[in-house]
């Protein structure tokens, strides 16, 4: 796997972390750009398919 690749991997999973650490502390909605992170999703759903 490329670099590019493994940055957008750990990328995205900093997000899910991000997202679900707010969630525990009881926030409502959620502090990452949820756009950001469904075009994150979609490339490496893309690069898992290939």
């Amino acid at each position: 796997m490329n670099i590019a690749l493994r940055k957008l991997a750990l990328l995205e999973k900093d997000l899910i972390q991000r997202e679900e650490a707010a969630r525990l502390e009881g926030y409502t909605s959620s502090p990452v750009d949820n756009a950001f992170r469904e075009k994150i999703t979609q490339i490496m759903d893309k690069v898992r398919v290939l």
